[in-house]
């Protein structure tokens, strides 16, 4: 028993450690020297696909107009562009504001939903309205640059290109501490998103805020699903469509999250990861070739980590008099789950420790995972959701 108990503890321990060091230290060591190995796009001057840019949005009058005005203030061909925008029952200015735009935006169109439907009905609904051959989405609070559609489209001359995922980057608009560590781990995703691109042309997870993909490729989302974005990347796994990371595709996204709203998020994220994790289970299948290595290593693993530890501590625990190692382990870690409060006095008091918050926001984002997943085994009735306040 002791021995099982000891090969159970290095193995979880080795799981933790491959997802967040030794995956991303292999990617770095070996995409180092590779470029993007896309060859066929289109040129600025060509006959550039229509494309219809779908978002969802629900009280959203801070950053509507914003939205609308970084859609059309752009060098790609203004006639080729729609924006349909799904309103979700809101009760401030948003459909107002939309409403006035559309008075001299012809190619603006607005579906309101006068009921609370969530962001997957939405979706759905836009998707099946639109004739573009390219769908675009996005979220209400990111903004594009006026290439952004170009960089977005280009490689579809490609047909073996399914998505293409945009350069998403989060701009800070308050001093919280979890919002500088979320743009930390946002950074450390984009590379790996990069680093995968590179080296098999797929990418393990578009950012919901902006990616394209051809409308033929889209399946719609179960209504009771609460990560759209992932559900669209492994539906184009499945078929091995060339899935793109594109850093030149440039959107900015403003971040402004309490600890409370940011947990929400996660935790909400993570129960549709479980979702996806369920429902595309035959990706797995191989785990030797390239599409099951990054999407177990990258995604998988890092979903499983909570358990991951819980197990760490139990084969610990089991083991603490067969050798004194293990004692101090489990005392590591039992110390290791008090960093949230340890974080908390300091920062009561005005003290703040990067490598205390930055360990606090590892715990908090595993505890959100581990929530998630309770969320998941109790059932999710539908995709409606509160986002952060602006």
């Amino acid at each position: 028993m002791i021995l099982f108990f000891q090969i159970v503890f290095l193995a979880t321990a080795y799981l933790m450690v491959h997802t967040y060091v030794i995956y991303p230290f292999l990617l770095f060591v070996v995409s180092k020297n590779k470029t993007d190995k896309s060859v066929i796009q289109y040129q600025p001057n060509d006959n550039l696909p229509e494309i219809a840019v779908i978002c969802a949005a629900y009280n959203e009058e801070v950053v509507i107009a914003q939205k609308i005005e970084s859609i059309f203030n752009t060098t790609y061909p203004k006639e080729k562009v729609t924006f349909y925008i799904g309103t979700d029952a809101c009760n401030d200015d948003t459909v107002t504001i939309i409403k006035k735009y559309q008075e001299k935006i012809p190619l603006l169109k607005l579906v309101e939903f006068t009921e609370r439907s969530g962001k997957i009905n939405i979706i759905n609904k836009l998707c099946s309205l639109a004739q573009a051959p390219i769908l675009i989405m996005t979220d209400a609070n990111v903004y594009f640059k006026e290439n952004t559609f170009y960089e977005l489209v280009k490689n579809f001359k490609d047909d073996e290109v399914k998505m293409i995922c945009g350069n998403i980057s989060k701009r800070a608009l308050n001093t919280e501490t979890v919002t500088k560590n979320e743009l930390h781990y946002f950074n450390f995703e984009n590379f790996l998103k990069n680093a995968e691109s590179k080296l098999w042309n797929i990418v393990i997870g578009a950012e919901g805020g902006c990616y394209a993909l051809r409308k033929e490729n889209y399946s719609n989302i179960p209504s009771n699903f609460t990560v759209d974005d992932f559900f669209i990347t492994c539906t184009i796994l499945m078929v091995k469509g060339k899935i793109l990371f594109k850093e030149s595709a440039l959107v900015y996204e403003d971040v402004k999250a309490d600890t409370d709203s940011e947990f929400r998020r996660k935790a909400r994220i993570a129960t549709g990861n479980f979702q996806n994790l369920v429902y595309f289970k035959s990706l797995l299948k191989k785990p030797f070739s390239k599409i099951g290595f990054a999407y177990l290593s990258h995604k998988v693993l890092r979903w499983l980590t909570p358990f991951f530890f819980l197990l760490n501590c139990i084969c610990c625990i089991s083991l603490i008099n067969s050798c004194f190692i293990f004692k101090y382990v489990f005392v590591a870690e039992i110390f290791l789950l008090l960093f949230p409060l340890l974080n908390k006095l300091f920062m009561n008091v005005g003290i703040k420790i990067k490598l205390l918050i930055s360990i606090t926001h590892f715990i908090i984002m595993n505890f959100a995972l581990f929530v998630g997943f309770m969320r998941y085994c109790k059932g999710v009735s539908n995709s409606v959701w509160q986002p952060v306040k602006r």
